[in-house]
C-alpha cells in the first residue's frame, strides 16, 4: 500500500489520484490520434475529454453514495470532508460518462456510434490505472486466498497480514488484455458501433467473473450475486442488443 504519493507538509497528493489523472492524460492524447483517422475533429474530442472528466468523477461519487451510504456517512463522520477524496464506483462514472458523451455528440453534431469506437479502447485503459490506482490504496480487495500470488497489505489496512486474490491486479491486466483487443479488432469492425458494444460485452463478462474474488463487501442478493454482478450482466445483454440492432441497421442502410 503506497495511499500518499507525496506529501508536503500538511498537504498529500494521493497515489490513485495521480493514476487516475494519468490514465485521463494518456487516453485523450490517445483519442485526439485516433479521432483523426476517424474522421472525427480531434479538438472536440480535446474539449470533449473536460465533460468526461467532470461527470465520470462526479457519477462515480454519486453511484458510491446512492448504493453505499453506510460507508459514505462513516467515513464523514471519521474524517469529514477530506472522506470524499474516496470512494469512487467505475459503474457509476461509466453512466456519467455515458450520458455526458451522448450529450456532447448531439450538442456538436458528432457521429455517436463513430465517436464511441474511437473511446472504446481507451475506457479500458484508462481502467487499467484506475485498477492501479485501488492497488495501493488497497481497496477493492479480494477474498483470503493460499495461491502463490496472494498479496498482504500493511497496517492500517482492514485485513492486514492477510494473503489475499490481487483483485485490483486482476481487473488490471483483464482491462489491458481488452485495451490491446479493442484496438486490433478496431481495424475489421463493419460497422459504427460494433467496438463500442463489444466493449460492453468484454468487459460485463471480465466484471462478472472477478466479482467472484472480491472480498471487500459481503453483500449478496439472491444469495449468490452482487450488486456490481447484476450490473455486469446487464451490460452483457444490453451489448448483445446494440450489436444485433447496428448490424440490422448497417444491413439495411
Amino acid at each position: 500500500m503506497h495511499p500518499i504519493f507525496i506529501r508536503l507538509g500538511d498537504f498529500a497528493i494521493h497515489t490513485y489520484g495521480v493514476l487516475v489523472a494519468v490514465g485521463f492524460a494518456l487516453g485523450l492524447w490517445l483519442a485526439a490520434r485516433r479521432a483523426r483517422v476517424a474522421g472525427i475533429d480531434h479538438e472536440q474530442v480535446q474539449l470533449l475529454g473536460v465533460w468526461l472528466i467532470v461527470a465520470g468523477m462526479l457519477g462515480a461519487k454519486l453511484f458510491y453514495i446512492v448504493f453505499f451510504w453506510h460507508d459514505f456517512v462513516t467515513g464523514w463522520r471519521v474524517a469529514g470532508i477530506p472522506s470524499l477524496r474516496e470512494g469512487f464506483v467505475f459503474y457509476g462514472g461509466f453512466i456519467g460518462a455515458i450520458g455526458a458523451t451522448i450529450l456532447f455528440a448531439r450538442t456538436k453534431q458528432l457521429p455517436l456510434w463513430r465517436l464511441a469506437d474511437v473511446l472504446a479502447p481507451l475506457v479500458a485503459l484508462g481502467h487499467v490505472f484506475g485498477r492501479l490506482g485501488c492497488f495501493f490504496n488497497g481497496c477493492c480487495y479480494g477474498h483470503p486466498c493460499r495461491l502463490p500470488w496472494a498479496v498482504r497489505f500493511p497496517d492500517p489496512h482492514v485485513l492486514a497480514g492477510t494473503p489475499l486474490h490481487p483483485t485490483q491486479l486482476y481487473e488490471a491486466a483483464g482491462n489491458l488484455a481488452l485495451f490491446a483487443g479493442l484496438l486490433a479488432f478496431d481495424r475489421r469492425r463493419r460497422f459504427d458501433g460494433q467496438v463500442w458494444w463489444t466493449y460492453v460485452v468484454a468487459y460485463g463478462v471480465l466484471r462478472f467473473g472477478i466479482e467472484f474474488f472480491r472480498g471487500d463487501y459481503e453483500a449478496r442478493y439472491a444469495g449468490v450475486l452482487t450488486l456490481s454482478q447484476f450490473i455486469a450482466l446487464a451490460l452483457i445483454v444490453a451489448g448483445v442488443v446494440g450489436l444485433v440492432t447496428l448490424r440490422r441497421a448497417g444491413q439495411r442502410a
